[in-house]
């Protein structure tokens, strides 16, 4: 007797639907009831920057607007020149694929400038090392040299790494204010500056 086969089964129907996405977790509302509180204790320490840094007369570099960042990616003040050429961003930084979050100073090419430009003759890697005569005593400034990216220099410093100090926040502060005082007294970010808007 010989046994039949069976039919081979219809394959199954291609599923047209939205692709399948992480549904909400109780995580994500933790992280959605905290993020004013978080927002909250970020402008105490965004006020204590300006308290302790102030730019001096005439400096070229003017504050934009008193609310800070967007809150997706940073959270912080942003200063820029007249030409809208250069923006110096003071504050935290999480990144568009939310790296650890990162007390920050850094500059970056706005829209209007080919950060090539900068790049081209290696003074992003000088105007770093003229900042960091100034900030020696806390840490390093760092260079980029992705030609896709718009950073040019800056300096930053993990979250965690104030959490053992007496006041944490004031540190932080401290941090942020020294690193944006590096930049103008150096002449670093005047020489850059001068550069962007050159003819």
């Amino acid at each position: 007797m010989i046994e039949p086969v069976p039919q081979p089964s219809e394959p199954p129907a291609e599923d047209k639907s939205a692709p399948r996405t992480e549904p909400v977790v109780l995580e994500d509302l933790a992280a959605l009831i905290r993020l004013p509180m978080l927002f909250e204790k970020l402008d105490r320490v965004l006020l204590e920057v300006q308290r302790q840094y102030q730019p001096p007369e005439g400096y070229p570099f003017q504050l934009l607007g008193h609310r800070p960042g967007d809150g997706v990616r940073e959270y912080g003040l942003s200063w820029a020149d007249e030409a809208r050429t250069l923006r110096v961003f003071a504050g935290m930084s999480w990144g568009a694929e939310g790296h650890d979050p990162i007390w920050e100073v850094r500059v970056e090419a706005l829209p209007s400038l080919d950060a090539e430009r900068i790049r081209a003759g290696g003074f992003h890697r000088i105007a770093a090392k003229r900042a960091e005569t100034r900030f020696s005593d806390w840490d390093r400034f760092w260079h980029e040299d992705d030609p896709k990216s718009w950073l040019l220099f800056g300096a930053s410093a993990s979250c965690t790494r104030f959490f053992e100090e007496e006041n944490p926040d004031s540190t932080a502060a401290n941090y942020l204010a020294s690193a944006l005082y590096a930049l103008q007294s150096s002449g670093a970010l005047q020489a850059v500056l001068a550069l962007a808007t050159q003819e």
